[in-house]
């Protein structure tokens, strides 16, 4: 492991990191033709996403504990493995329900990788050296965000739905013998028995919390559904929590949130994914519905937060090693909030240059603050249970972009309902906008002036209440992080490492 370059090591994580996380954003434009293919209802539809959401949730916590039990190495490229043959299997599905079923397994692949990826950089790079590749790795996670509906657009207009799942193979072999041939030998820091009660009442718990933030909006956050959803959650969550402090040998180490630069660097990012995801979820709508962008379009219309995160993600993260990290975690905020106000303010006639503008301090903002924060945050833990650690961060990321649709969709149609009486909790989708636009040249323009005016007016206030999520972020981070602890702790590791050399 010494002789090799850790950046030659890490190509297959930097694969198997974009594969994982594109997949969530590339399927959304195809969905259509899918539903149409196979007569799917909606709600059908909704499952097709659902299974890979809920399944990955409930897995990463799992996959990095067995993680830290197992090589690494393979078992990385197993979850690669699993991964690609999951999209192969969606792409020949024959019919709704197996599709629904291969997309779950797919999700067992993607667990393992998310759930083990800054587990393995930990690894590979040293103290001191870690913070750009966790650049790198932010890069990765907002990159495929904005990036995914630019691909899916392209594929299913110009070659066929199968073509989101057909592209997954060839990157994916090409991920597993680079995983088999370029990872050294990895994990095996611990050796103990898998807490499977513990992971039962976690199954439970964190499925019904994801499944009533998805359905939530659908169903009405008041109805019993998803009520119902919620309290089996919390008691479950709960139950698993008591659990884990008095099993030998949990599943998670509840310990670990007493490490304070853990705890606070996993909430800082929190608000920030929660916040970039509202915005990308109801901004395609507004590109689509309002301005009438195809679904690729858009997605260019939104590259300036991949763009501008990939130039400041490497160089924060680098820093988080060289100064103290606290300073630009705080300033990300700042540009964050500066976006969402100029977003908040942001006219039907804006040019692709200035929503470029406004969306690249969104990119900067989250560059800032999530690769430091993720070197912060697997610095903070004992090496042996990097793997725990990092299913714990994938997790309730993966909350927090889950919360950010539920959040955005609150808000926009919660606002949408004040101004349209009786407007329900739908949005202004490109059909529907097209009809209201028929309507208006045939002389019945007021109910598209009506709905163009009420959106914009619910676009802006969904914006400006936005900002009090990286108020959060910076709150909690100024006040509570320890930058100098961060840095103490990495001179300490790395006179370490240099002794063992």
């Amino acid at each position: 492991m010494k002789d090799r370059n850790p950046w030659i090591s890490v190509i297959p994580v930097i694969i198997g990191v974009f594969m994982v996380m594109i997949d969530v954003s590339i399927l959304n434009v195809a969905l259509p033709r899918i539903a149409e293919e196979f007569n799917a209802t909606a709600s059908d539809v909704q499952w097709i996403l659902n299974a890979y959401t809920i399944t990955l949730v409930v897995l990463l916590v799992l996959a990095g504990k067995i993680g830290d039990m197992v090589s690494r190495n393979y078992y990385y490229s197993a979850g690669m493995a699993v991964f690609t043959i999951g999209s192969y299997l969606c792409a020949k599905s024959w019919s709704i329900l197996p599709f629904i079923a291969f997309r779950a397994f797919q999700a067992i692949g993607g667990a393992i990788m998310l759930g083990n990826s800054l587990a393995i950089m930990v690894e590979l790079f040293p103290p001191g050296k870690r913070g750009t590749a966790m650049g790198v790795n932010a890069i990765l996670i907002s990159s495929a965000f904005s990036l995914g509906p630019i691909i899916g657009g392209w594929l299913t207009t110009h070659l066929s739905w199968h073509w989101v799942f057909y592209i997954n193979i060839p990157v994916g072999i090409i991920g597993v013998v680079c995983g088999v041939v370029l990872l050294p030998p990895l994990g095996k820091k611990i050796k103990e028995p898998i807490d499977f009660v513990g992971l039962a009442l976690l199954t439970i718990g964190l499925g019904f919390l994801t499944l009533a933030l998805i359905k939530g909006q659908d169903w009405g956050w008041d109805s019993q559904k998803t009520i119902a959803s919620f309290i089996i959650a919390f008691p479950y969550l709960f139950a698993f929590i008591v659990r884990e402090f008095t099993y030998h040998h949990p599943l998670l180490d509840v310990n670990l949130f007493k490490i304070r630069n853990f705890s606070i660097g996993i909430l800082g990012i929190f608000f920030m994914f929660t916040g970039v995801t509202a915005a990308l979820f109801i901004l395609p709508f507004f590109l689509q519905g309002i301005k009438g962008l195809t679904a690729e379009e858009s997605g260019y219309w939104l590259i300036a937060i991949p763009i501008m995160n990939s130039f400041v993600a490497p160089v924060a993260g680098r820093l988080s090693d060289m100064i103290n990290p606290k300073y630009t975690m705080c300033i990300g905020p700042l540009f964050f909030i500066l976006g969402l106000l100029m977003l908040g303010d942001v006219d039907i006639n804006v040019g692709f240059w200035e929503m470029f503008l406004i969306l690249s301090f969104l990119g900067i903002g989250l560059g800032l603050v999530v690769s430091p924060s993720f070197n912060v945050i697997m610095s903070a833990i004992p090496p042996q249970k990097a793997g725990m650690a990092n299913g714990v961060v994938q997790t309730i990321n993966s909350l927090g972009r889950t919360m950010g649709v539920a959040i955005g969709g609150v808000i926009l149609t919660g606002k949408m309902n004040d101004l349209v009486p009786g407007y329900g909790n739908q949005l202004p989708d490109p059909g529907k906008i097209m009809m209201l636009k028929t309507l208006s040249i045939r002389g019945f323009s007021e109910p598209l002036v009506l709905m163009v005016n009420a959106f914009m007016e619910s676009l802006h206030h969904l914006f400006v209440q936005l900002v009090i999520l990286p108020i959060c972020s910076l709150f909690v981070i100024s006040l509570f992080l320890s930058g100098r602890e961060h840095l103490m702790r990495m001179k300490v590791r790395e006179r370490v490492v240099k002794k063992l050399k």
